[in-house]
């Protein structure tokens, strides 16, 4: 996987760098004020970060066992239907969330989500709950950000 995590690396290294250079034409405000760059060049710092990162944690020698028997088939993750559930947990929040509303859209999908990933029914419901309740006040109460309230609409 060492040199997985170099190409990887690289490539977040190589967007890092080319967000940078995409965003040196943007516009500065007056008085210090952050402009438009602001945000992309928070994001590509992250990348280069995280890419150097990936690409010292590639340096390491790795502690792994050898795979015996090893096919194309033994290299796919075991998991990899948790990240296909993922997306459809996405596309369902696009799809029912105008009809559903944000809460109970966010409330369900999170829930299920949860349950997939092997969390407790009592945990699962409680963080659905706390989660939803606390994106609800931050995008719609403080930062004023119309949400759909869906076929509720209190």
């Amino acid at each position: 996987m060492e040199k997985n995590d170099w190409i990887a690396g690289g490539i977040f290294i190589a967007l890092g760098i080319g967000i940078f250079i995409l965003t040196i034409p943007f516009p500065s405000l007056d008085k210090g004020h952050p402009g438009p760059a602001l945000f992309p060049n928070i994001l590509a710092a992250l990348f280069i970060f995280f890419g150097l990162l990936l690409g010292l944690k590639a340096k390491k020698p790795s502690v792994d066992k050898p795979l015996e028997n090893s096919t194309a088939a033994a290299s796919i993750p075991k998991n990899i239907g948790n990240a296909f559930f993922i997306l459809g947990i996405i596309a369902a929040f696009m799809v029912l969330e105008s009809w559903l509303g944000f809460l109970l859209t966010s409330f369900f999908l999170l829930f299920l989500l949860m349950k997939k990933l092997g969390t407790s029914a009592w945990k699962s419901l409680t963080l659905s709950v706390l989660v939803t309740v606390f994106v609800y006040f931050l995008f719609y109460k403080i930062l004023r950000v119309p949400l759909s309230p869906g076929f509720l609409s209190w």
